[in-house]
């Protein structure tokens, strides 16, 4: 991503997570309401849980920023440790919630969403202990998206038509958001190779060599 491109797409995912905790996390506060009822049994597993996924949410952005990992190296690596810890609480702790609130077709998507933010992150933090930078860079772009599903799912169930699908719309969209999660990061690190060869390439051969040059 270019910078202009990348600062749009982090401020309009920050517009989103503002409206989810708006939207969704306001009825917590009412330990009368039917949310908080539906999850008390839970509670403090959800607590841990919530506050260590809005750590690495909000803390990971700023991961991505190159004029803050040269100027302060030491809070990159802060912000960084923060981030690991989130995801290695957040994670484990989504599975046993989700088995307790279900519904039960959400159980097989919460457990790959879990796992997969757990081994790109841990995978990540593997690559910058033994110094491979641009491995800990590729790893974290996979890490992150496996966090953005809380948000984007719960965006896009808030959608009028897809909530009057009940159940069906809700396991439709989680699954679309971890397979989505697990496809384009992919796409997003090998863009330039892909589409920058090509581009490369053609600029290469409209360029007559030096020897077709002499030949002339």
């Amino acid at each position: 991503m270019s910078f202009k491109t990348k600062h749009v797409f982090f401020a309009a995912f920050g517009l989103m997570t503002l409206f989810v905790f708006y939207f969704y996390e306001t009825a917590f506060l009412d330990s009368s309401s039917p949310v908080w009822q539906r999850v008390e049994p839970v509670k403090w597993l959800l607590l841990f849980h919530g506050v260590a996924g809005a750590v690495a949410l909000l803390v990971a952005p700023f991961q991505f920023s190159a004029r803050l990992r040269r100027r302060y190296p030491r809070l990159h690596r802060l912000l960084g440790r923060l981030y690991v810890a989130g995801a290695f609480i957040s994670a484990p702790l989504a599975i046993p919630v989700a088995f307790r609130l279900g519904p039960p077709s959400l159980y097989m998507a919460a457990t790959i969403q879990s796992c997969g933010w757990l081994v790109t992150t841990a995978i990540a933090l593997y690559a910058i202990r033994k110094g491979d930078v641009r491995q800990h860079q590729e790893w974290m772009t996979r890490s992150y998206p496996f966090a953005m599903v809380f948000v984007v799912a719960r965006v896009l169930l808030a959608v009028p038509a897809i909530r009057e699908m009940g159940e069906p719309g809700f396991v439709s969209v989680v699954w679309g958001c971890i397979a989505l999660a697990c496809f384009v990061p992919s796409l997003v690190i090998s863009w330039r190779s892909i589409f920058g060869r090509r581009a490369a390439a053609a600029g290469r051969a409209a360029v007559p060599s030096k020897a077709a040059r002499a030949a002339v």
